[in-house]
């Protein structure tokens, strides 16, 4: 829910690929496919629910689930989530669960498959005026096809506009008001609503009305719980960012009591220190012995260690939770900051960030327009200590026994999720917080150093890593630029010194990264970076200028996404926009390149139309700016 984030990926259990089947013959394949298919249509209930334990177990085979997806099982399973059986909508529940959980495409091709027909459908028949019944046999079992449908609604509302429209004309949302009792339906299935809450009202004008006026007292009674065990703490988390969100994310505008709370469970959640919880986990978890092999634990042992995974993975979502919270907070706080910034958007803020740092003279940063009641009270609870923290890994040899128990597993992912969401709120913080308070320029730049080192040497294959990384260092940059701006005469040398060496390594993540988000950050960073040189004009300064120049001239050039070249362009328009570089736009032979980069920028933005809004609008400047530009520069340069 952050504000810088893209498409979220869930926050579910994502489905490691095997290749237990791979070596099976096609044929085998085929016949084994087929026979589960005959299996899940038969009137049959054991063979049914045989035949969908096949499909459940199929799906962590991308080679079985690709064939399986295009035998049309989507639309073969789906209608048993209203099955007359119990055991059987709860097998459908769990797969099509997992099988929301492998990919966000993944749920792009359930929405195509029709899945929310049959899910709301689900809702509709089984959860209008049901209860846990002590008495029943099924309880638990329709406990948890409660949950596992909840959590499927979930992980397509983050992935589709259309599934929250959907919710908005079914009576959903009349529906999972009965469900914040925790009294009546326990904690898992309170937790599994508000996460879905949490979703379906961030951009929907309607799904927030809805449930400000059925529900807002019931979410504050949630963020009173008296109890902080992880659990608790989770459901408190939520509430507060779902009554945060019904607002509008104006929190100031908030009852001051209900304000402080949340600040004060915000505090409470960052708190618990995540890398001794994982620490501790790591230490009852079982291990292999010589060959690898690892005994399961049995009877209390086993029940006891799945409270304690249990209990950590609620640490580690509640604490993703307050950071996006805290994000929202600090890229949108209400009407101020939104009327100010930009539209309110996933993407924008990066962009906007931008705007706030290169629009010259006048503009204003995040800190002037972010309420001062707001700045205090997150900075009373420590924010940008409590944030960081949460990038910071547990030992390594801590996430080697976590990865390799089975079911352990996923906390090890949400884990390096929560450090991915941190460094996304980072960015917010350090747009939105006050300059002394990072500790000035060498605060922010042992900031930009120690995220490069998170980007750059932990994992450089986990894109989504270096893409928050990044997202990160470019938002440290910016920021020093606007300061010095603001102050030319701040300490502004921290760069005086940089040497082509020293940017080598964001050169070659540019040629070799194949997400353009990464490569779009890197562009702009290694831009600021010549701009802040530009003040520090020397013979090696100069020459890091001109080869930074001519790389992003030569990787625009291959650039096949139109926003990332537009970015490029737009880096080196910022780059020589001052009239002192004029001299090495001539060595350059800038303006003659430029001129080559026009009709290759128009030709790209004819092809690629279907562009995001904030996209769209970045490419619109650049196809502006850049005719203007060449014209202004070419002037320039021909008086030298």
């Amino acid at each position: 829910m952050g504000k810088i984030r893209k498409r979220k990926v869930n926050k579910g259990d994502n489905i490691e690929s095997t290749s237990n089947d791979e070596e099976l013959p096609v044929d085998s394949k085929e016949n084994a496919i087929q026979t589960m298919i005959d299996q899940i249509q038969t009137a049959n209930v054991e063979e049914k629910y045989c035949g969908l334990q096949t499909f459940a177990m199929l799906i962590e085979s991308s080679g079985s689930l690709e064939q399986m997806i295009d035998r049309g099982i989507v639309k073969i399973v789906a209608p048993l989530l209203f099955d007359p059986a119990s055991s059987i909508r709860n097998a459908a529940a769990g797969s099509l669960r997992n099988l929301s959980a492998v990919s966000l495409d993944m749920c792009d091709l359930l929405m195509e498959h029709d899945i929310m027909t049959p899910l709301i459908c689900y809702f509709h028949e089984y959860t209008e005026s049901w209860s846990p019944d002590v008495n029943s046999k099924t309880k638990d079992e329709d406990t948890d096809t409660m949950i596992q449908c909840t959590n499927l609604l979930l992980n397509l509302c983050e992935s589709s506009g259309l599934a929250v429209k959907y919710v908005g004309n079914s009576r959903l949302l009349d529906i999972f008001t009965r469900y914040l009792d925790i009294s009546t339906f326990g904690k898992e299935i309170v937790i599994a609503i508000l996460q879905c809450l949490f979703v379906i009202v961030e951009d929907n004008l309607l799904a927030k009305e809805k449930v400000r006026s059925s529900s807002e007292r019931q979410l504050t009674e949630l963020l009173l719980l008296e109890s902080s065990d992880p659990t608790t703490l989770f459901i408190k988390t939520l509430a507060g960012g779902v009554i945060i969100t019904i607002g509008g994310n104006n929190i100031d505008a908030l009852p001051i009591d209900v304000m402080n709370q949340i600040f004060a469970v915000l505090a409470k959640t960052l708190s618990v220190d995540h890398r001794v919880a994982c620490n501790q986990l790591s230490s009852s978890v079982p291990l292999g012995d010589v060959a690898g092999k690892v005994e399961a634990l049995k009877g209390k042992e086993a029940l006891q260690l799945q409270n304690q995974i249990n209990s950590v993975a609620h640490i580690l979502e509640s604490q993703k939770c307050a950071i996006e919270i805290i994000a929202n907070i600090c890229s949108c706080e209400g009407d101020a900051v939104g009327s100010t910034e930009g539209p309110d958007s996933s993407d924008s803020d990066e962009e906007t960030a931008d705007d706030v740092s290169s629009n010259g003279e006048g503009s204003l940063l995040y800190e002037d327009v972010i309420p001062a009641v707001i700045l205090e009270a997150l900075i009373s609870i420590d924010i940008l200590n409590k944030v960081w923290t949460r990038t910071q890994l547990p030992a390594e040899n801590v996430l080697m026994i976590l990865n390799e128990y089975e079911d352990t597993q996923l906390v090890n992912k949400k884990i390096h999720s929560l450090q991915v969401r941190a460094l996304l709120c980072m960015n917010n913080l350090l747009l939105g917080l006050p300059t002394d308070y990072l500790g000035g320029i060498n605060g922010i730049y042992r900031f930009w150093v120690e995220a490069g080192k998170l980007a750059f040497k932990q994992n450089s294959k986990n894109f989504d890593l270096l893409e928050a990384a990044t997202a990160a260092m470019r938002a440290a940059l910016n920021k020093i630029t606007n300061i010095n701006r603001a102050k030319p005469a701040s300490e502004s040398n921290l760069f005086s010194d940089l040497a082509l060496s020293d940017i080598e390594i964001m050169l070659t993540g540019i040629k070799e990264c194949q997400v353009p988000a990464i490569r779009a950050n890197l562009f702009r960073m290694i831009g600021i970076l010549a701009l802040l040189l530009i003040n520090n004009l020397n013979e090696t300064t100069s020459e890091v200028i001109r080869c930074i120049t001519e790389f992003i001239l030569e990787q625009a050039l291959k650039e096949n996404e139109v926003w990332v070249l537009a970015e490029a362009i737009d880096t080196l328009v910022d780059m020589y926009a001052e009239d002192e570089t004029d001299q090495l736009a001539a060595k350059v032979q800038l303006v003659d390149k430029l001129a080559v980069l026009a009709p290759i920028l128009k030709n790209k933005t004819r092809q690629q139309k279907n562009l995001p809004k904030d996209y769209k609008a970045l490419v619109k400047t650049a196809n502006s700016n850049l005719p203007r530009f060449i014209k202004y520069k070419k002037q320039r340069v021909s008086m030298l």
